[in-house]
């Protein structure tokens, strides 16, 4: 069996993105390579020496693929890479002219899991989305993180947020010159029992104390979430620029749908948004607006409403209300607008129709719950 190392370059506020000269949104690129000396760059070259292949997502297989071939023949580095096998993950790339390069192009945890049974270590480099979904297929053998002293404040976060609780046992680790940490964990640790969970554990006095305290910022309101539809792929074909430009264009009309229903826009979510109403039915008409308003940029959204109580932040919304409705969204299928029950019951208008979509698990949520597809019509009969 062969083993799946993930080495990955991260900022101390877990960013990952444009270690290198690579695009960054805001300009924020080459903050790995500003660190760089002669003993991290010996380090970094020990991960190709022991490497047998090299495993990349689309993105950065793109990236590497316009740098690397071009360096002069003597550069340690390239030399290196471009002389080993590379497995690009891509359902969409149509063809791939580095030498030694294969696409997989079939189901991910399958590719990859063969390439495992083969001898060999294979090094994953940065690719956020397909390190994503091998942490979820219990692929990775081997974490090799190096942290640098940066705070960048924005750009893709190597670990997902609402990703599974696992816990990782450290193996060994290595501070450079430079400032730069090396953390090595493996997966697969057991969930540490402190001595000081029982003495610090909360008792039912100190919880009502809490929740008095935070219910004076409790408020009931109708949460929308949204996610634009194959973003990864359109991301991929277009390229950092155009895909940034079209998300700008899609943040514009999206912000002028929200205040035109009178919601408020609280923020982005990389590919989507959050909005509170304080009306269901205002939330609805605007992710029917929306959907309506994206499409001549040829965007489609998925859309998850929710009304219930949720907790005011400084600037920001949370609370058992934000977790329901970002767990709707996962439920919802391409260009779909879920509602929960509680939307159904509120909602107002002739024109409304609800489809059960039938009674779901949410992660994190207890109990079952009730979801439907909203859509513009006449009245659905049951209502």
């Amino acid at each position: 069996m062969g083993r799946l190392i993930a080495v990955e370059f991260m900022t101390l506020d877990g960013v990952m993105e444009a270690p290198g000269f690579d695009e960054h949104r805001s300009g924020r690129n080459a903050w790995a390579l500003r660190h760089a000396d002669e003993e991290l760059q010996a380090y970094n070259l020990e991960h190709l020496e022991d490497a047998g292949a090299i495993l990349l997502g689309r993105t950065t297989y793109q990236i590497w693929a316009a740098f690397w071939p071009q360096m002069p023949p003597d550069d340690p580095f390239g030399s290196r890479i471009n002389g080993l096998p590379k497995y690009v993950v891509s359902k969409t790339l149509e063809r791939a002219d580095w030498t030694g390069t294969t696409i997989l192009r079939g189901d991910v945890a399958t590719e990859v899991g063969a390439i495992k049974e083969r001898p060999g270590t294979v090094i994953l480099f940065g690719s956020a989305d397909l390190l994503a979904g091998l942490i979820g297929a219990g692929l990775v053998d081997e974490y090799r993180v190096l942290v640098y002293p940066v705070i960048l404040g924005s750009g893709k976060r190597l670990f997902r947020d609402e990703a599974e609780l696992e816990h990782l046992r450290l193996v060994r680790s290595r501070t450079f010159d430079s400032g730069v940490v090396l953390l090595v964990y493996e997966p697969g640790a057991e969930a540490p029992i402190g001595k000081f969970v029982d003495d610090y554990a909360w008792t039912d006095a100190q919880r009502a104390s809490l929740h008095a305290a935070q219910d004076t910022d409790r408020v009931l309101a109708t949460v929308l979430f949204t996610d634009i539809v194959d973003s990864t792929r359109r991301a991929a074909a277009l390229g950092d620029k155009p895909w940034r430009q079209l998300l700008d264009r899609h943040d514009q009309v999206t912000r002028a749908e929200v205040e035109r229903w009178r919601g408020q826009l609280v923020k982005s979510t990389g590919d989507g948004v959050l909005a509170t109403f304080d009306a269901p039915t205002r939330a609805l008409r605007c992710a029917f607006g929306l959907r309506a308003g994206l499409a001549p940029l040829g965007l489609d959204v998925r859309v998850a409403v929710h009304t219930g109580e949720v907790e005011l932040r400084a600037g920001d919304v949370g609370g058992i209300g934000i977790h329901i409705a970002a767990r709707a969204l996962a439920e919802a299928a391409g260009g779909d607008i879920v509602a929960t029950r509680t939307v159904r019951d509120l909602a107002t208008g002739t024109d409304l129709v609800f489809r059960p979509l039938g009674s779901v698990t949410l992660r994190g949520v207890p109990g079952l719950w009730e979801l439907f597809s909203a859509s513009m019509g006449e009245r659905d009969a049951d209502r």
